[in-house]
């Protein structure tokens, strides 16, 4: 059986604050294939990996970015700039990029050309006009709008240009999976529901996963 790309959401949350250096090293050393993070961009124009839009009541977009590295998360972890995270996360995992207010993509993008490869990133954001503006700087990059999954079946085509289906883990089927598949796409699963659904996932043959629990994912695809 083929087994799936494990993406750790964020890194590897399980001991540690999510989008910090020391959960994506956690995540490489657990030997995942890949790891999504979000990028915002400050008030100076630099791009730092945070997921919410604010801290402390401040909006992320309207600070410089020497305010937000004397802050901290969690038990004292800084919040990191994207050169950082690209540099501990290095080349040879997938690389799930989301973008939250970014407004210089031009720049972003100069940024992630200087340290990853096109082939092994994809940029994505819950606003499809962004990934339209993003498909034109950077046809080389896979591009995708994160569909919401939350309504009933749960399936939802991704972006044109990401060639591959979205579905929640605790929806996926033998034939959503085999349909995709026939067209000659990619089932993107996001892990949910209990250890059973995730075994299901599995077993139906996704391409892809994305999970808060990676190292569950790795031991049960082991196991497989």
């Amino acid at each position: 059986m083929k087994k799936p790309l494990v993406i750790a959401h964020r890194g590897f949350t399980r001991d540690l604050p999510d989008n910090t250096l020391e959960a994506f090293r956690a995540a490489r050393e657990i030997g995942v294939g890949g790891v999504e993070f979000d990028v915002q961009e400050t008030a100076d124009g630099e791009f730092v990996v945070f997921h919410d839009d604010s801290i402390n009541g401040k909006s992320i977009s309207s600070l410089k970015l020497r305010d937000i590295q004397r802050l901290r998360v969690g038990s004292g972890y800084r919040i990191p700039t994207l050169q950082q995270a690209l540099e501990v996360l290095g080349r040879g995992l997938v690389l799930l990029v989301e973008l939250k207010q970014v407004r210089s993509l031009e720049q972003f993008l100069s940024h992630l050309r200087r340290q990853v490869e096109a082939a092994f990133t994809v940029l994505v954001s819950f606003d499809a006009a962004l990934i339209g503006r993003l498909s034109e700087l950077a046809p080389d990059f896979t591009c995708a709008v994160i569909s919401d999954l939350s309504g009933a079946g749960g399936i939802t085509p991704g972006h044109k240009t990401a060639g591959f289906t979205q579905v929640r883990g605790d929806a996926v089927s033998a034939e959503t999976v085999k349909t995709a598949h026939d067209r000659g796409g990619l089932v993107f699963a996001w892990d949910s529901g209990g250890e059973d659904d995730l075994r299901r996932a599995l077993r139906c043959g996704i391409d892809i996963i994305m999970t808060d629990r990676p190292d569950i994912v790795i031991g049960e695809i082991r196991r497989l």
